[in-house]
């Protein structure tokens, strides 16, 4: 099947998706448990997709705390690499390590396989089919190749131990300290003369907080860094530009002749990163700070440490969110329009509990939020705004309302936002989600989607929290279980009390004991049974 690149835009590039049938399922489990086994030791370091306690933030952390001083960044990207990878160059790679022919036998005859469209069957004569279980670990297998071409390229780029000291900053470093010490030394100067004096150390220290301590460009040190995601890679190149486009010229010439895949031209390029670039949705741009940490600059002869401040004035990595990201979060959700800041109502949210309509947005910015955790915060400030309008005025559409009262009656002293619902003498409380609660996802859990789909069914949240007793009977022993109707113009028609109830609260859940639920299914649920009144109409609280 063929599954949209780019969800706003059903009609336009589509991405192909394969999906095993259950036994196939199980066998490439286990021979993806195997290969884990064999390959997951050999792996590059540089490698982070599809791999164990490994994720998107890993890989740009390794860009944030090893790329400092990049001059220059090789954006590479493979054209259609799951569907071109070659099954006799991957077996070959694979039978380097596994020395068995009957697994080998297995793994093309899965490539082999081919796929049914519309009920018509294609055979797959090059690529690894996506959504297939054993297909991350056979991409990465195939691309260990790369890496270990780039392990040798960054052993014969790298130069030199440390960069040359900028002897224009040593001079005018010694100067300053040469008048700090005849201020304390000399006693014959007059107070005019040290007046000077003072001013001059102030101006050199204030040129020296601006002037870089080594040379950036010092042609005897060179450095070659590497980071690979799944087939998005990029090259960072301590040299000059020259240098970067021949590095540029050796990957693409090992990429199209020994691998076999084409390097998309439009889509490659190299960058500096100063102007910024894009990878794994984070925006990346190198940048002067001026501010100076406090950090540990020696050790005495007891081990104590001495500390000291450093300038961070080289080029740092800067993580942010770009901004057509935020702007496709935004619109592609309904929260309202980026551009202009405004908010609207989600009205298929309108039939849904408070809870359930405050759970489900939570759970949307959750994850956005959280993703971009890397970033600062001020990148999300106005998508936080945009959100929680969003919430407040959909809110306000159900209880026919306005948008700051709603907000008056959530907010609390802290400044959070807190929902309380009452169900019978049960007080549910739930917080809106703020910017402040960001976290990473644990290692354990890295690259796990968020299971929006509780948020989405037709059981409402409160009540699968509430179920201690059948709404029918009003018993509180034994096991409870949820009716589903699929569609309330089914009962509306309905003239027993549980169908006019359901219809009363336009509800498509209901909690019953097993008894009633079964008795319900069988057509004999008695009718002399009454529901209790207050369930009909909750008050908004």
């Amino acid at each position: 099947m063929e599954i949209p690149k780019d969800p706003r835009n059903p009609k336009g590039k589509t991405r192909p998706l394969g999906v095993p049938n259950g036994d196939d399922k199980l066998i490439q489990e286990v021979m993806r448990m195997m290969l884990e086994e064999i390959y997951e030791p050999i792996f590059s370091d540089w490698s982070f997709g599809f791999r164990p306690n490994r994720s998107c933030h890993t890989a740009l952390n390794e860009i944030r705390d090893s790329w400092k001083g990049t001059k220059w960044v090789c954006d590479v990207d493979i054209k259609g690499y799951f569907d071109n990878i070659d099954h006799d160059r991957l077996l070959h790679f694979m039978g380097k390590r596994v020395d068995d022919r009957k697994f080998l036998n297995l793994v093309r005859r899965f490539l082999k396989a081919g796929y049914m469209d519309d009920w018509r069957y294609y055979g797959t004569h090059s690529g690894t089919p996506q959504g297939g279980i054993i297909s991350p670990i056979l991409a990465n297998i195939y691309l260990h190749e790369l890496d270990e071409f780039m392990v040798s390229k960054v052993k014969e780029f790298s130069t030199g131990s440390r960069r040359r000291p900028n002897p224009e900053y040593r001079k005018l470093l010694c100067n300053r300290s040469n008048r700090i010490k005849w201020l304390k030394e000399r006693s014959d100067i007059t107070e005019e003369k040290a007046a000077i004096w003072r001013l001059e150390i102030q101006e050199w220290g204030e040129r020296l907080g601006k002037m870089n301590s080594v040379l950036m460009d010092d042609p005897g040190f060179k450095r070659l860094r590497y980071v690979r995601y799944a087939d998005d890679f990029l090259i960072g190149v301590i040299g000059t530009k020259q240098e970067a486009k021949a590095i540029m010229a050796d990957v693409t010439r090992f990429v199209e002749t020994e691998l076999k895949l084409e390097i998309s031209q439009e889509k490659s390029s190299i960058v500096d990163p100063k102007q910024g670039l894009t990878f794994l949705g984070y925006s990346i741009v190198c940048r002067r700070e001026n501010k100076k940490v406090k950090c540990v600059v020696s050790h005495k002869a007891d081990g104590s440490k001495v500390h000291g401040t450093k300038r961070t004035i080289t080029e740092h990595v800067h993580l942010g969110v770009p901004r057509e990201k935020a702007q496709k979060f935004v619109e592609l959700k309904g929260y309202g329009f980026y551009d202009s800041g405004k908010a609207l109502a989600k009205k298929a949210l309108l039939f849904h509990s408070d809870t359930e309509i405050v759970a489900q947005y939570n759970a949307e910015f959750r994850g956005f939020a959280n993703y971009y955790n890397l970033a600062p915060q001020l990148y999300l400030n106005k998508v936080e705004w945009i959100w929680m309008n969003s919430l407040f005025k959909t809110l306000a559409a159900k209880h026919q309302t306005s948008r700051a009262k709603i907000a008056d009656r959530l907010k609390r002293g802290d400044g959070s936002y807190v929902l309380k619902e009452w169900r019978g003498e049960k007080v549910f409380e739930t917080a809106v989600f703020k910017l402040k609660d960001r976290a990473a996802p644990r290692p354990n859990q890295v690259d796990e989607l968020p299971n929006l789909y509780k948020y989405l069914g037709r059981t409402e949240l409160l009540d699968r929290l509430k179920a201690s007793v059948c709404e029918y009977c009003n018993q509180t022993s034994g096991r409870l279980e949820v009716h589903h109707v699929r569609k309330l113009k089914d009962i509306a028609q309905g003239t027993e009390p549980w169908k006019r109830f359901m219809m009363a609260r336009r509800r498509k859940t209901l909690v019953l004991c097993i008894d009633c639920h079964r008795d319900l299914h069988k057509g004999t649920l008695p009718d002399l049974r009454a529901f209790r009144k207050s369930l009909v109409g909750e008050p908004y609280a």
